[in-house]
C-alpha cells in the first residue's frame, strides 16, 4: 500500500529494496522490489532513504540509528486518505483499514509525544472481565489458566477510569475486552461511561462472535464512539453471522476478521534462560508489548503481563505496575508514572516467563479449546 502511494505521490523516489527482519521472506520479490535482511540493508550506504513501515516504529529506529543510518522516515504522509482507500486491494472493512491506519501513526509519533508534556496514548485495553464463552488453550491473554474467572468490580473500575483519565490528555482508542466483554453483563454500564470521556476518541469492543447482545447491552453499541470488532473463529464463533446481521440492521459500526491462524504464545514460561539483551530484543519487536491494559484496578504495560500478575504465575517489578485505585492527591505524579510506563520501559519482568510474539513464534490454528483449565 505505501509503495503504491510513494509511486503516485512521489514520482522522484524509487524503492529499491523491502526491507524485512522475517527471514522466511527473504528473496522475495513484490512489485519488482526484492525483500532484503536487516544484515544486507546495514551494508548499504548509510545515507540510504529507509521509509519505515512497520508499525513498531521506535524499535525499527532503534536497530536503524545503532547502524548509523541518518535518513529516516515515517509513512504517514502516505496514509492520507481518500488515497489510501483508492489504492487498497485487501480483504479490510474500511473501518479496520482506518484503525490500522490510525495505530500507525500514533506508534511513528511515540517519541514525538515521549518528548513533550502532552500525554498521548495510542490504546488503552480495558479487561472487564475474565469470564470466556470459549476456552481456547492457546489464549495469549491466559484466560485459559482462571479457575474461577471473576468479572472487574465496578467501582473499582470506575474510580481508576476516573484517574486514568484525569491524568491522560488522550487516548486514541479504548478497546473493551474480556474473556469476552458480553460475559460482564455490566458491560453496557462501562461503555456509557466511556462515551462520556471527551478525551477519548474511540471505543472498540472486542468479541468472539459467541453471543448475540440484547437490551442495553444492544443499545450501548449504538453510541457514535463505538465500533464493534468481530473475530471470526469459523465454527466456534457460532453466532457471527447473526452478530454481523444484528450489527448492520442497527446501523452499529463494526468490522469482522477470519481468524485461523495464532502465535504460539498463550503460555507462561517458567525459569527463561534469555539473556537481558535477547529480552530486549524480544520486547522490541513484541506486538503486544504497546497493549497498555487496566485489570482489576492496575495498570500494566501488556495484557501477558496484567493476567500473569493476577494469575499470581509470577510478580513484575513494581515499576511494571501501577495501582490505579489510590488517591493522588497531585495528578502531574500519576501522569509522570503513567508517561514512564507507556515510554521508558525497555522490557518488563514478564518478558522472562514469555514465550514472545514476533515473527520467530511459531504459527498455531487458532481458538483450538480445551476442557481443562
Amino acid at each position: 500500500l505505501k509503495l503504491k502511494n510513494l509511486k503516485k505521490r512521489l514520482v522522484n523516489i524509487k524503492v529499491d529494496f523491502f526491507c524485512d527482519s522475517d527471514v522466511r521472506k527473504k528473496g522475495f520479490e513484490y512489485q519488482s522490489c526484492k525483500v532484503i535482511t536487516p544484515e544486507e540493508l546495514y551494508k548499504l550506504n548509510n545515507n540510504t532513504n529507509i521509509f519505515v513501515a512497520n508499525d513498531y516504529f521506535q524499535g525499527v529506529l532503534l536497530y536503524l540509528k545503532e547502524n548509523n543510518f541518518i535518513n529516516i522516515f515515517n509513512s504517514t504522509s502516505l496514509l492520507v486518505e481518500p488515497n489510501v482507500t483508492e489504492l487498497y486491494d485487501g480483504d479490510l472493512y474500511p473501518l479496520k483499514l482506518k484503525r490500522r491506519i490510525d495505530f500507525y501513526n500514533e506508534m511513528s509519533k511515540k517519541n514525538e509525544y515521549a518528548t513533550s508534556g502532552f500525554l498521548k496514548i495510542k490504546s488503552v485495553d480495558i479487561q472487564i472481565t475474565e469470564k470466556c464463552s470459549l476456552k481456547c488453550k492457546d489464549c495469549s491473554n491466559l484466560m485459559q489458566y482462571y479457575v474461577k474467572p471473576q468479572d472487574t468490580e465496578m467501582n473499582e473500575l470506575f474510580s481508576s477510569l476516573d484517574n486514568l483519565m484525569n491524568a491522560v490528555d488522550y487516548i486514541n482508542e479504548i478497546r473493551i475486552l474480556g474473556g469476552d466483554p458480553f460475559m460482564n453483563k455490566q458491560m453496557h454500564k462501562i461503555v456509557n461511561k466511556m462515551t462520556q470521556y471527551e478525551n477519548i476518541s474511540r471505543i472498540v469492543i472486542y468479541t468472539n462472535a459467541t453471543i448475540v447482545p440484547k437490551g442495553e447491552q444492544l443499545e450501548c453499541l449504538k453510541n457514535k464512539k463505538v465500533v464493534l470488532e468481530i473475530t471470526n473463529y469459523g465454527q466456534a464463533s457460532r453466532a457471527h453471522d447473526a452478530l454481523v446481521d444484528l450489527a448492520t440492521k442497527e446501523g452499529i459500526d463494526y468490522s469482522t476478521y477470519k481468524c485461523e491462524i495464532w502465535q504460539d504464545c498463550g503460555r507462561i514460561m517458567p525459569n527463561s534462560m534469555k539473556s537481558e539483551r535477547e529480552i530486549i530484543n524480544q520486547f522490541n519487536n513484541c506486538c503486544n508489548s504497546d497493549l497498555i491494559t487496566l485489570l482489576h484496578g492496575k495498570l500494566y504495560r501488556c495484557p501477558f503481563s496484567a493476567n500473569g500478575n493476577n494469575l499470581k504465575a509470577f510478580e513484575d517489578s513494581q515499576s511494571d505496575v501501577i495501582d490505579m485505585t489510590k488517591k493522588y492527591e497531585n495528578i502531574s505524579e500519576l501522569k509522570k508514572m503513567i508517561k514512564e510506563l507507556c515510554y521508558d520501559k525497555k522490557f518488563l519482568k514478564a518478558c522472562f516467563s514469555c514465550n514472545g510474539r514476533d515473527f520467530t513464534s511459531q504459527n498455531i490454528k487458532s481458538a483450538i479449546q480445551t476442557k481443562k483449565v
